[in-house]
């Protein structure tokens, strides 16, 4: 299922309105794909939003809800890569907060060094390059830096650095223009 920037803001327009009005408060961070076209650059589609929320149960039952409602896939809102968060050292930005229900999505720094770790060629490739371009990092030895402060005592695989010489070698794209603010 490809979900559409319009179709992740309606989403969660939905999935907050339901917690909105079920009492529970709570707060969705957004990790991925989602989380760069909301924020960060325009970028297609993507398959689903990666999350973690908090409290888990009545985000998870809210989703579900929505994904009957719009006749998407249950794994539309997932928490499923939540393990790979840096959370020792994560960089959020507030998408939307009405004190009781807040979402936010990692910093462009934050998903290029989750990029990085994830390296998957022919998937990753422009996000990295489009991060690398955000976050004005210029070589290998820089985002190796980046890298490493978000995953202290790791280093770069060499799947990472395979993609990083490509891009390095095409040379970075200009800086991508952000999306329009969403409106939850």
């Amino acid at each position: 299922m490809a979900l559409s920037r319009e179709d992740l803001i309606l989403g969660l327009r939905q999935v907050v309105e339901h917690l909105r009005a079920a009492g529970e408060p709570g707060g969705i961070r957004i990790i991925g794909g989602a989380a760069l076209s909301l924020r960060h650059f325009e970028r297609g589609t993507t398959d689903d939003i990666d999350a973690t929320v908090h409290p888990t149960e009545p985000a998870m039952l809210a989703s579900s809800e929505v994904a009957a409602r719009n006749g998407w896939t249950t794994s539309w809102f997932n928490t499923a890569a939540a393990q790979f968060v840096p959370f020792a050292i994560a960089e959020w930005e507030p998408l939307y907060d009405d004190g009781e229900v807040s979402v936010w999505v990692a910093s462009a720094r934050m998903m290029l060094a989750m990029k990085l770790r994830a390296s998957r060629p022919g998937r990753d490739d422009d996000d990295i390059a489009n991060l690398l371009a955000i976050c004005e990092v210029a070589n290998s030895h820089d985002a190796g830096e980046l890298y490493e402060e978000f995953y202290p005592g790791e280093i770069l695989e060499p799947k990472a650095h395979r993609i990083l010489n490509v891009v390095f070698a095409k040379g970075l794209p200009e800086i991508p223009e952000p999306p329009p603010a969403v409106s939850i």
